[in-house]
């Protein structure tokens, strides 16, 4: 399946985001501050929390490939709003957020894990916000006007999300 031009030119932009938001935190706790890295069990919850939001964007992936009518990877041309979707309107977005916010727990240093996570959950929250919500609305029109009124943006209810990662996918 082909990329979608939009989604690779945002994918490339994320990777670059991600590499010097990284750096940065790295530099700035090991060369600049030399802060002191967290306990160990923070390096666990990291890993741990890194595996659990990876079956986030697995389904959220799985369900955008099975139901999206997808022509162009990245880009699904039918509006999702069951299983994970009724949780959050964008779950792949809340995986990322939350990825990038337990790597900069495994990193374990203190300017890392700020640095990693403020510009990443900016960089969701932006795009989600004045990118992907607009498109959404152009793509499906009042489909996704109504499906807005009930689901929220990235958020969801909690119990609802691990609900559905819980149960089989439909």
């Amino acid at each position: 399946m082909k990329i979608c031009s939009k989604c690779l030119k945002r994918l490339i932009i994320w990777i670059i985001l991600t590499t010097l938001s990284i750096a940065v935190g790295l530099l700035s706790d090991l060369v600049i501050f030399n802060t002191n890295h967290f306990p160990f069990y923070i390096r666990i919850i990291g890993f741990t929390g890194i595996l659990l939001s990876h079956f986030l964007l697995k389904r959220s992936g799985k369900l955008i490939r099975e139901f999206g009518k997808c022509e162009l990877w990245g880009w699904s041309t039918e509006l999702i709003t069951h299983d994970i979707y009724k949780c959050t309107r964008h779950p792949h977005h809340l995986g990322v957020g939350l990825i990038m916010t337990f790597l900069g727990l495994l990193i374990a240093y203190p300017f890392s894990f700020i640095i990693i996570t403020l510009s990443q959950w900016l960089w969701v929250i932006f795009f989600v916000l004045l990118i992907e919500e607009k498109e959404c609305i152009e793509k499906f029109g009042e489909q996704y006007l109504e499906y807005r009124k009930t689901v929220p943006l990235l958020i969801g209810n909690p119990v609802c999300i691990i609900k559905e990662l819980c149960s089989s996918s439909k």
